[in-house]
């Protein structure tokens, strides 16, 4: 739905796109607050790809607002030159809005996030690298960061067990979303996790339970390419040679604790869903549906 670029020492912040705006199609609204000690501004890319001021923050309290359009590139920096970019954003498609989590504005998606400074010592989960800021997205959070001594040990490095279950409710969120656009799509995405779920827990010593062909097309459909997909890797599942796995060979009682947690989980969603949460006839943003969305055609047009 959107990327964040956030620049380290050693690397700097580049988004994996054109670096340049298209004409706009879809529009989204933006709020950012600033809670860094520094004073941010904040830039937009023109289809030249050229900065242009379109705004400060101030230090602690200072929020930005601006209406968009979908694949326009922003850059958050603190001064002049590579060394001062805090953050690189663009917005990639619109949030469909669920119950709880409103991503809906005067009939235009709106997407949220604020910007902190960094804690001292900590480094990044994924390079081991102090970043130039902190984002905090609660519709579509980063990884946490790490203390830089845990970053040694692969142990500390994994998840930890709210990490885990925030990460749980938020695949669980996206499976919301997913049959809020398509209605059944999450259904049928839940009832599958619940299904896999259950054989592991019944299962324990069986690794066979634990390895899904992704080129299976019912595995495809409902958990690959869904929120399924984050729900497994939250628990530990990983890609290898064409299968989502979860290697050992008899799964302890903490592990199958874990994955009866995650079952309730995904009840609630289930429950949500079938009780009409976020039915096709809910009223969602412009382009929520994917239509429009960055380098995908036009609104209202067919997306391949």
């Amino acid at each position: 739905y959107r990327m964040y670029a956030i620049p380290s020492k050693s690397q700097p912040a580049v988004l994996p796109i054109h670096p340049s705006s298209e004409r706009g199609n879809v529009p989204v609204h933006i709020e950012v607050r600033n809670y860094t000690s520094r004073r941010i501004d904040v830039f937009w890319i023109d289809y030249k790809g050229n900065e242009k001021k379109k705004g400060s923050m101030q230090p602690h309290v200072g929020q930005w607002t601006q209406t968009t359009y979908i694949g326009h590139p922003w850059t958050f920096r603190t001064g002049d030159g590579e060394e001062n970019v805090v953050l690189k954003y663009v917005p990639f498609r619109v949030i469909p809005s669920i119950g709880g989590m409103e991503t809906l504005r005067d009939a235009e998606g709106i997407q949220r996030f604020a910007i902190h400074d960094v804690p001292e010592d900590n480094v990044s989960r994924v390079d081991g690298q102090s970043p130039a800021c902190v984002v905090e997205d609660l519709v579509l959070p980063e990884p946490p960061l790490l203390h830089m001594f845990d970053y040694a040990d692969p142990l500390r490095r994994a998840l930890s067990l709210i990490e885990m279950n925030q990460a749980i409710l938020w695949s669980t969120h996206q499976i919301r979303r997913e049959d809020a656009i398509y209605h059944g799509k999450g259904i049928a995405t839940a009832h599958m996790l619940l299904k896999l779920l259950q054989n592991i827990c019944l299962h324990p010593g069986e690794p066979k339970y634990r390895r899904l062909r992704i080129s299976n097309r019912r595995i495809s459909e409902t958990i690959y390419n869904t929120g399924g997909r984050g729900v497994l890797l939250a628990l530990g599942f990983e890609e290898a040679y064409g299968n989502l796995e979860c290697g050992g060979q008899v799964l302890s009682y903490d592990r199958i604790k874990h994955f009866s947690e995650a079952m309730l989980l995904v009840q609630d969603a289930l429950r949500l869903m079938e009780g009409g949460d976020s039915n096709s006839n809910s009223i969602q943003p412009t382009g929520a549906d994917g239509f429009g969305r960055a380098n995908f055609g036009y609104a209202g047009g067919m997306n391949l």
